[in-house]
């Protein structure tokens, strides 16, 4: 028998009687100890609640919750199983629980991919791929090197300007940029997008394009998910370029077979009418990366499941949670609430967006939206709250739905826009809040697994997030501001390389400090350690994590700096190449 079950047998054997006479025989210190484990055992049985939900999300039987896949379903199963237990309706397609969108999960070899040397055979996913722009089909021609590819007048770079008779040959482009005089940071750097390259070589008569990379910078990699418009030519890039220019002037033949992946993805959304006017929307995505083919940090050979416990199983265990605690409370009648488990989160926001653009409930009719991603890691009582300027109410409420007690410390980021599904409502003009315990060594990794939560933590989420709802009751649509960074385009900061580190987005100290380093990137190579803090990236200061993303955009590929850490209070330059 569990401590849960043998104290719920104690006070029903105690209070069997349930009348007034028989709670007077019963002393004054037995009573105080009675209610006291009673109400021990409410707070234990919450936590064991709240791991159930992340256990069974996390299970290798749900195989990573990746989306539109069979765990997938499974997973928004069990959350439909949660709301219909405590009377949570749906509010998806027709009134049901699920919310259908389509899902491009990315793109298969087919039969026919080849590239063929004279007598050699390269080999499709070892010796070459396809690039996701490609276009399917077989070409047979010479192969012509034609430099960078790159034609921009206004730089007088042309690389085909010397070339003659092209049609019907197959193009051989450097992915990099020329050095030429010019800087990365130049009018050129617009014409050095592969796809653009690749579309310039179509109009000037290739059969098909092999991209090389003859220098030491990064080689492309497809991003297979991508929902474009493939071009009518093949497209590959061949990893040993040396293999390449021995056969220049050569004939060769270019076979490329792709096959879309597509798939239906699920959100899965609940729904508490209070006949309000204005309705809250909860929500957290419980979609997972499978096992690991896409966004993984895993270092291992063979694949393996990635549980997501933290992310985002924590989250969605408590909005179930919240659920059953708002559903129940007759003061919470304020509002409509409205509980969202997103899925294709992990694939680019993909469920979020389809819903503000497919709304079920009018947008005009949302106050405000909370989103919880990553709060199962609350460590050293501090929890990162994003949104906190996208309403002028944000401030006095969280203060006053802060208990003392707690010593809970709320780090407080204005933006409403970052790498997770808030930002779909506040491009809406939404006021948010995203709740977010820290990054950590086990994100996207295998190692993401429910024995490694803080379940006492998740629950301070859960109270913080029922006290701010419960707080604002009587304030009916909450006033929306935007944020200082929602000018960039689609309110997403958008850059060319990328260091390799986890930011502490829990960290308040001047600086950008460093949760983990990922194996084999540019900060790994260059010598940084977690708990390192950026202070200076080239000549520019890094005061927090905002300088330290204008600094980042600076850069491309190829490019080199000098990176300032501080490290146990000393001062480290470390030599960075992107």
């Amino acid at each position: 028998m569990s401590i849960i079950e043998n104290r719920q047998t104690i006070m029903k054997n105690t209070f069997r009687l349930s009348s007034t006479q028989a709670l007077k025989k019963l002393s004054t210190p037995l009573l105080f100890f009675l209610f006291a484990i009673s109400g021990q055992a409410q707070e234990i049985s919450s936590l064991s609640e709240l791991k159930q939900h992340v256990t069974i999300l996390a299970d290798d039987k749900m195989e990573g919750r990746e989306t539109g896949t069979k765990g997938e379903m499974m997973a928004a199963e069990y959350i439909i199983d949660q709301f219909k237990a405590v009377g949570v309706e749906g509010k998806g397609d027709k009134g049901s629980y699920l919310q259908a969108f389509d899902v491009l999960a990315g793109r298969l070899y087919g039969k026919n991919n080849r590239l063929q040397l004279r007598k050699e055979s390269l080999t499709v996913e070892r010796d070459f791929y396809a690039l996701e722009f490609s276009g399917n089909g077989t070409a047979k021609g010479k192969l012509e090197e034609v430099g960078y590819g790159i034609v921009a007048p206004e730089d007088k770079v042309n690389d085909y300007a010397k070339k003659k008779n092209l049609a019907g040959k197959i193009f051989v482009i450097e992915v990099a940029t020329p050095i030429d005089g010019s800087t990365p940071h130049s009018a050129i750097a617009q014409f050095t997008d592969l796809k653009y390259k690749a579309e310039v070589a179509e109009k000037k008569g290739a059969a098909a394009v092999v991209f090389i990379n003859s220098g030491e910078g990064e080689s492309p990699i497809p991003d297979y998910t991508k929902r474009i418009t493939p071009l009518s030519i093949p497209v590959v890039f061949a990893i040993d370029s040396k293999r390449i220019k021995k056969q220049l002037c050569k004939e060769a033949e270019v076979a490329v077979d792709l096959i879309k992946d597509e798939r239906t993805g699920h959100n899965v959304i609940g729904w508490i009418d209070n006949d309000a006017a204005e309705t809250v929307v909860i929500g957290g995505h419980y979609d997972h990366l499978g096992y690991g083919a896409f966004g993984s940090l895993h270092t291992g050979k063979e694949p393996e499941i990635h549980n997501g416990a933290d992310d985002n199983a924590s989250g969605i265990s408590v909005m179930i949670e919240l659920a059953k605690q708002l559903k129940k409370d007759k003061n919470a009648k304020g509002y409509n609430y409205m509980f969202i488990g997103f899925s294709g989160e992990e694939m680019g926001l993909l469920g979020s967006s389809y819903f503000v653009n497919q709304p079920t409930i009018p947008l005009e009719q949302i106050s405000y939206m909370f989103n919880m991603d990553m709060v199962g890691r609350i460590k050293n009582r501090t929890l990162t709250v994003h949104g906190t300027g996208t309403s002028p109410a944000w401030g006095n409420l969280i203060v006053t739905a802060t208990p003392k007690a707690w010593a809970l410390n709320i780090q407080s980021l204005e933006s409403g826009v970052g790498p997770t599904d808030h930002t779909s409502f506040y491009l809406k003009n939404i006021p948010v809040l995203g709740f977010f315990s820290g990054t950590h060594s086990d994100y996207h990794k295998p190692s993401d697994d429910p024995e490694t939560l803080n379940y006492s933590g998740m629950r301070q989420v859960q109270d913080l997030m029922y006290n701010i709802i419960m707080a604002s009751q009587d304030m009916g649509k909450l006033e929306f501001t935007k944020t200082k960074d929602s000018q960039d385009k689609g309110g997403m900061r958008r850059f060319n390389v990328t260091l390799g580190v986890m930011p502490n987005y829990g960290y308040s100290g001047k600086g950008m400090k460093i949760d983990g380093v990922s194996e084999g990137k540019a900060a790994d190579k260059a010598g940084f350690l977690p708990d390192d803090i950026i202070v200076k990236m080239g000549d520019l200061d890094v005061k927090d994590i905002y300088d330290y993303m204008d600094a980042l955009g600076k850069f491309n590929p190829g490019d080199s700096t000098k990176v300032v850490v501080e490290r146990k209070g000393e001062e480290v330059e470390l030599d960075v190449e992107f």
